[in-house]
């Protein structure tokens, strides 16, 4: 039996991330997914894409913070719940030479499960030729549903999506079936979520995990260290997910 190991939007939250490898260490996944949005938002940006990054067994896929630091873009989007001072403020923390490295992150990804096909990516995404100086992925449809899932991803050959964005979890049946992960990071008990896809030749399955973690370092490097950290505290660790 296979196993995927699948988080998303970790944003500059070490000690979940922390949590969470350890504990797919621990049920030995052969593999680990991060859907996208390692940085920004959380204090320690840095510290959580170095570590990812230092992994052989873990595949990056593009965010939307990500490409934002690929580029250098720190200017507040319409909308944004993050702040242009508190943007540059991260992405001026980053190591030299990891924008590189993030510009070479895939806008998504897909593996064979039983006899299924399955997509992860950050969220549904403008099917033309890939190129990171335009952006890449389409509205978030809030609430979700099938038939907007179904409409995004027309024309994709799958039989299952996991993806984030959002930060809220989700598991909708269309006419395929779509999992929002629910962010990593960004959740205001103090667990680490995940999703552990179990697979074999004549099947598949996927399981939602929290895993305990100590959140009050987290909490005190935001307020403290960070530009903005007041106002992006609500968000970060209260249920305020209605804009992306």
């Amino acid at each position: 039996m296979g196993k995927i190991g699948v988080i998303t939007d970790v944003h500059g939250n070490i000690a979940a991330l922390t949590a969470i490898l350890g504990y797919f260490d621990g049920i030995c996944c052969d593999e680990i997914i991060h859907t996208g949005d390692i940085v920004d938002i959380g204090p320690s940006s840095n510290e959580c894409l170095q570590l990812l990054l230092s992994r052989q067994d873990v595949t990056l896929l593009l965010g939307n913070h990500d490409r934002d630091f690929a580029l250098n873009e720190y200017t507040a989007r319409k909308l944004s719940h993050v702040p242009t001072e508190h943007k540059k403020q991260v992405f001026e923390t980053m190591t030299d030479g990891l924008r590189d490295k993030v510009r070479q992150f895939p806008l998504y990804t897909t593996r064979k499960c039983g006899q299924d096909t399955i997509l992860f990516c950050h969220y549904a995404f403008k099917q033309q030729p890939f190129d990171i100086t335009k952006y890449p992925f389409l509205d978030i449809v809030n609430p979700p549903s099938a038939e907007a899932f179904d409409a995004m991803f027309d024309g994709i050959n799958c039989q299952a999506v996991f993806f984030g964005h959002k930060h809220e979890p989700c598991d909708i049946t269309g006419k395929r079936i779509y999992v929002d992960v629910g962010s990593v990071g960004c959740y205001p008990e103090p667990f680490a979520r995940g999703v552990v896809v179990e697979y074999d030749s004549s099947g598949w399955n996927y399981k939602r995990v929290a895993v305990p973690y100590d959140m009050s370092i987290t909490r005190e490097k935001l307020l403290n260290e960070t530009a903005c950290g007041e106002q992006l505290y609500d968000f970060y660790f209260m249920l305020n997910f209605k804009n992306k």
